[in-house]
């Protein structure tokens, strides 16, 4: 009896030692990962850099203007994979249990090769006509991964976007939002064709205020698609310690306009009066 339960008691241990070793292999050891990004080229930091848990819908986060992040690393894995991207520059993928071992990241330039360069030289401007606000569009849906915008058709076989432009207003101090670009699937938004993340801050805004844009030509993005949709994502909205404040999208003429209110939620496609949105081309 006394050397049955000796037995016992070191069968017990000995489960309870291995099932303590094997966490860590299934978990991650931290509940947030910060870090610092960087440009290789120079060292400076690389504000608005997208950090992201792949294939973890919601699990992402952006560097700050101090290149510094923080993301919430809940129901993570060791093995999951961590990815960091801006646009020009080669995405950096590491295991976690790598991640988690560095306080610094680089991102490195990609070199484009310059033989058989396209040239560009007409311009056309698309999108909105009416230059005056009809309505505005109350948007309430910051940080839930919701998108508005529109879909655009376009004849030619090669473009660069230059600039998207559109209206809003905004009662907040500032606000964050962020560009997509996205290919159409049955006539609704489907991937990604932006693989990084444009992101761009607006201030306090009125109908008497300059006209905010997302300023594409630093990137040199040549596109292909005859049909896309182009969104606008907000991120968070500030308002310091003065309590509510709004962000909306203003419309003018009849026209279409495309949204959903959460990652999560089907895309609507509502036919009254369109947002206001501009494209910038060459082609």
């Amino acid at each position: 009896m006394y050397l049955s339960a000796h037995i016992n008691l070191y069968t017990k241990q000995f489960l309870q030692i291995f099932l303590f070793l094997l966490i860590p292999i299934f978990s991650f050891s931290q509940t947030t990962l910060t870090g610092k990004v960087i440009y290789k080229i120079n060292g400076t930091p690389a504000a608005f850099a997208t950090i992201e848990l792949l294939n973890h819908k919601g699990t992402e986060t952006i560097s700050n203007f101090a290149g510094n992040f923080s993301l919430p690393m809940a129901n993570s894995k060791k093995n999951d994979t961590i990815v960091i991207s801006s646009v020009g520059y080669q995405s950096i993928r590491l295991p976690l249990y790598i991640a988690e071992t560095r306080s610094v990241f680089t991102l490195t330039e990609i070199f484009k090769n310059m033989t058989g360069v396209t040239v560009f030289n007409s311009h056309e401007v698309i999108g909105s006509k009416a230059e005056t606000v009809g309505y505005y569009r109350s948007w309430s849906h910051e940080q839930t991964g919701g998108e508005i915008g529109r879909i655009f058709k376009l004849p030619y076989k090669q473009f660069k976007i230059d600039k998207i432009r559109f209206k809003a207003g905004n009662s907040c101090d500032t606000c964050l939002l962020r560009l997509h670009i996205r290919q159409l699937i049955n006539g609704k938004p489907g991937e990604e064709i932006l693989q990084d993340s444009i992101s761009l801050f607006v201030n306090k805004l009125s109908l008497d205020t300059k006209i905010p844009e997302f300023d594409l030509t630093p990137y040199d993005l040549i596109f292909t698609e005859s049909e896309f949709f182009v969104g606008i994502e907000v991120l968070r909205c500030g308002n310091g310690k003065k309590g509510f404040c709004a962000f909306n999208f203003a419309g003018t003429e009849k026209g279409e306009y495309v949204y959903r209110s959460r990652i999560t939620s089907d895309w609507q496609l509502t036919d009254d009066y369109t947002i206001y949105l501009k494209l910038f081309l060459s082609y």
